[in-house]
This record gives structure tokens, C-alpha cells and sequence, in this order.
């Protein structure tokens, strides 16, 4: 069977996200752009789920977002009307695998992600990218978290990370 064609689900036992080099990049500037002027910004990696334990990340796209800035901070938000357009212009077999965005400072989950519904299903992937992304991308100084329904999202590991997310 070819999962790739038919699975349109993303499977709470998802484990291992096989990311292209280019999708790096990709994400990297898509992320970096907004953050130059001072605004957080949402990237999503789509792409296939070929079994209960594996996908592979075949883009980053950002969505259509409102970017807030001020004297309380800054937030970024993905409107539903957006979010609607990007899921229906995917071909079939693609999914939102994960969520990316920056923070200002330090990569960490806050409470306002923790309560962002993006993406809520069991075992979601919400990446926090440092610094506004103004380093080059990369998977060790982000904050990398997975949701599960009793524990809500957890920070994975290092170890955890480079385990689940190859770099092809």
C-alpha cells in the first residue's frame, strides 16, 4: 500500500520527520524576513505521512499571518480564513506536519503557544525558532515541543530531536 497517497491523517504515533535541507533553508528565510523588522512570523512544513511512524516534510509554507508589535511585546497570528485557504489549496495527500515560529529572544513555548490551535492534534510538532531567526535555522537551538493530550506540549530532548527529525 502507498501510504503517501492515502493517508490523509496525521497518526498520533508519528515519530519520525524526515526534513530536506532545502526546507531548512526555506523556513530559514521565510522566518527571517519578518523578523528583520521586528515581527514574529508562523511557518508550517507540509507534507506526506507514509506510515504510523513516518513522514516526510516535502515544503515550508507561511501562511497569510498578523504580525503584532509593541509596548506589551509581540505576537503573531494565523487567521482561520488562512488557515482554510492554505489547507484547501494542498493536493490530497499533503498535511500540516508542524508548526514554526519565532520569538524575539529565547526559543521556549509560552503560555500564548500553549493555548495556539494551530495545530491541536495528539502528537502535533510546534518548533520555536531564537532571535527571530536571524541565525541560520537549525533544530538545536529551537525549542522543539509535541503535544500529548494528558501532559499537554512537552519540550523534546536534544537527543530527542535529532533522533526524530533527519536532515537528508
Amino acid at each position: 500500500m502507498d501510504w503517501s497517497l492515502t493517508m490523509t491523517r496525521i497518526p498520533p504515533t508519528l515519530f519520525t520527520y524526515e526534513v530536506p535541507r532545502h526546507v531548512i533553508d526555506d523556513s530559514w528565510d521565510l522566518l527571517r524576513e519578518p523578523g528583520e523588522q521586528g515581527f514574529e512570523a508562523v511557518v508550517l512544513w507540509v507534507g506526506t505521512v507514509h506510515d504510523e511512524t513516518t513522514a516526510s516534510v516535502v515544503a515550508a509554507v507561511r501562511p497569510g499571518q498578523r504580525a503584532m508589535s509593541g509596548d506589551g511585546g509581540c505576537a503573531v497570528e494565523v487567521p482561520p480564513e488562512a488557515l482554510r485557504q492554505l489547507i484547501s489549496a494542498l493536493p490530497d495527500h499533503i498535511v500540516v506536519l508542524v508548526r514554526l515560529h519565532t520569538h524575539p529572544g529565547e526559543a521556549y513555548h509560552s503560555p500564548v503557544d500553549d493555548t495556539n490551535m494551530l495545530i491541536a492534534h495528539e502528537g502535533a510538532i510546534s518548533i520555536v525558532v531564537p532571535d527571530f531567526a536571524v541565525a541560520a535555522l537549525d533544530l538545536a537551538t529551537c525549542s522543539v515541543n509535541e503535544l500529548r493530550s494528558q501532559d499537554g506540549w512537552r519540550e523534546l530532548e536534544p537527543e530527542e530531536v535529532t533522533e526524530r527529525f533527519p536532515i537528508t
